[in-house]
């Protein structure tokens, strides 16, 4: 069983449901109906509830971004008096949790008019998914779980009777969560930063290959152009790449780091998979695709 092709099914038909939704965030924005900004802050105010927004814990989850990154979304909502700032970290206001119930709940609300398939192969596809985020909240590995922990802090946003395409969406990101815990752990080994790995990263997949167009690329990261450039010459240091003419390219070691840690990705966030048997498994397969296709039409 190809247990990355039903992740890859899971995460289209995520895809596919964010496009409903995107489309109606934009008339709210049209309409005023949320601050401008509200995508920038709103997840932090949903994941950390009465508890201190910092950069130290934003990076556990978004591990290549800047903290300039951070601050500018929050700095905002700071202004418009949904959040509050003590100089080192972010707390929301009672308007900032009105506010992000009120945007959260927009997910309850499309979730309810989309019918993708039966309400009772949903269901199994649901029931599915949480054993999985049980298994994977169970699992000794990765070492750190704060990405998901902090994931299931969304159910506070809906009912327990939500509808059910409400509820795969928060279980498939409750495990998109895990298995960023999972790569994180996968590539933390080397002690290297996140911007450094991102660069690498984009490097060995064939996605840029010159400092050029990975800046072009990343550079909402709040990262300069400059900072990257000594990512990439820290690479070349590391001997994971090496570099002719401006063009960059993976080493044999780089690319033996690279896939380590990508397995080991694989096999911290697929052992919570072994709970399913291979009948359960294939059903899965099934009922995943069932869901994309029934969100393309």
């Amino acid at each position: 069983m190809n247990l990355n092709s039903i992740l890859s099914d899971c995460k289209e038909s995520y895809d596919l449901f964010n496009k409903v939704l995107y489309s109606v965030y934009r008339k709210m924005l049209e309409e005023k109906t949320i601050p401008q900004r509200f995508a920038g802050w709103g997840p932090f105010v949903t994941m950390f509830p009465d508890e201190a927004i910092t950069f130290e814990k934003y990076q556990y989850i978004f591990p290549y971004d800047s903290e300039q990154a951070f601050h500018e979304p929050l700095s905002i909502a700071v202004k418009d008096g949904y959040l509050t700032f003590d100089g080192d970290a972010y707390l929301a206001t009672e308007m900032g949790e009105q506010v992000t119930r009120k945007g959260m709940k927009t997910l309850t609300d499309v979730s309810a008019q989309l019918h993708p398939m039966s309400q009772a192969e949903l269901q199994r596809l649901v029931d599915t998914l949480i054993r999985l985020c049980d298994a994977a909240t169970a699992a000794p590995e990765p070492p750190s779980h704060f990405c998901q922990a902090h994931y299931k802090n969304y159910k506070r946003t809906f009912p327990s009777d939500a509808p059910l395409l409400r509820l795969f969406v928060h279980h498939y990101k409750e495990l998109d969560f895990y298995r960023t815990d999972a790569h994180v752990a996968a590539w933390q080994v080397h002690n290297i930063a996140g911007n450094r790995w991102e660069a690498f990263t984009a490097v060995w997949s064939g996605e840029a290959d010159t400092l050029d167009k990975f800046f072009e690329e990343y550079s909402d990261r709040g990262f300069s152009r400059d900072e990257y450039a000594q990512a990439f010459q820290e690479l070349v240091s590391r001997g994971w790449l090496e570099e002719n003419a401006g063009a960059y390219r993976v080493t044999d070691e780089g690319k033996r780091i690279r896939e380590e840690a990508e397995a080991l990705t694989d096999k911290y966030f697929f052992a919570p998979w072994s709970s399913l048997n291979e009948s359960e498994l294939e059903e899965l397969a099934s009922l995943a695709s069932q869901l994309r296709d029934g969100l393309k039409v």
